[in-house]
């Protein structure tokens, strides 16, 4: 074994012991309850594929198991504390130390869950996000008449390109380190990404690969038609946000300031407004508009498309 090798594993295996130092008893408590609901966690394997994530399946639903036991018990002795120090009678106990602890305990659980599913998710937004770009790189370097290992190292250099650099150097340390051939090494990190473009390409350079084609030609078509689809998406956002525009000046711009308008009049007429005052109902209207216009951002922040 070269010493290449062993240099990357020992580097893998103490990301994983730093990282996750609840792995040991997780899979000693629950590593058998683990493989007996494996099956039931499919999403979740998949995901953890996908997301890169240097951890077992089985280490991470151990560790995801642990964790909910130790919150629900955790959360039961608190509320059976904050119980008997507050004098609750019987009925309250009771109902706190069945809600409390289950739903802290569920809120972990999904997290737990949830998060490589985002991971994944965020992955795939990186790599279609930047491949119109790396796409056309990789066709200036292809140019130059290089084999496709040394476009990919290239390309691995460039951190901007985010995931695509990393997967590009997942490939160059196949072929340097393990000693995998480019087609082989390709296939191997196609199968574990995320976005279904970003395989797509791949799937294309080995194609034209195996049938002897020209890799520059491909390359210089797959950038057009990426950088083609990238501004259509620009497009579309940009009328999107014609169509918020239009919505934010009506709702929260001509609205507030008809309501300020009416307030007087309401005042003269009768004083009250479904038996609010007219102090209570600005402050009910200020509380309004500001949870309206975080709502709005917190929307044009969703669907913006990364740049």
């Amino acid at each position: 074994m070269s010493k290449k090798i062993k240099k990357h594993r020992k580097i893998k295996k103490e990301k994983i012991k730093d990282y996750h130092f609840l792995k040991v008893p997780a899979i000693k408590i629950f590593g058998k309850l683990a493989d007996k609901y494996s099956d039931y966690f499919k999403i979740l394997r998949i995901s953890l594929h996908k997301a890169d994530a240097k951890i077992l399946f089985r280490t991470y639903l151990s560790i995801m198991f642990f964790l909910t036991a130790f919150v629900f018990f955790l959360t039961f002795l608190i509320t059976l504390a904050f119980s008997i120090y507050l004098s609750l009678n019987i009925l309250q106990t009771i109902l706190g130390l069945l809600i409390l602890p289950s739903l802290f305990s569920t809120i972990t659980f999904l997290l737990y869950y949830l998060y490589p599913i985002s991971l994944a998710r965020k992955r795939k937004n990186d790599i279609e996000s930047n491949l119109p770009f790396a796409i056309n790189h990789m066709a200036a370097i292809a140019g130059s008449g290089v084999p496709p290992r040394v476009m990919f190292k290239v390309i691995s250099r460039f951190k901007e390109y985010g995931e695509i650099s990393r997967e590009a150097e997942k490939i160059t340390r196949n072929v340097e380190v393990f000693g995998m051939d480019e087609i082989t090494s390709i296939k191997e990190v196609a199968s574990k990404s995320p976005s279904q473009a970003f395989k797509d390409f791949l799937q294309g350079i080995l194609t034209t690969i195996q049938t002897g084609g020209n890799l520059n030609s491909f390359l210089k078509e797959e950038a057009e038609k990426a950088m083609f689809d990238y501004r259509i998406k620009r497009n579309k956002y940009v009328q999107q946000l014609t169509i918020y525009m239009d919505f934010y000046t009506a709702l929260l711009i001509a609205a507030p300031l008809i309501f300020v308008i009416m307030l007087p009049v309401l005042s003269i007429m009768q004083g009250t407004l479904f038996g609010f005052g007219i102090k209570e109902l600005i402050n009910i209207g200020f509380i309004l508009l500001i949870a309206s216009n975080i709502g709005f951002l917190t929307l044009l922040q969703i669907t913006q498309p990364k740049m």
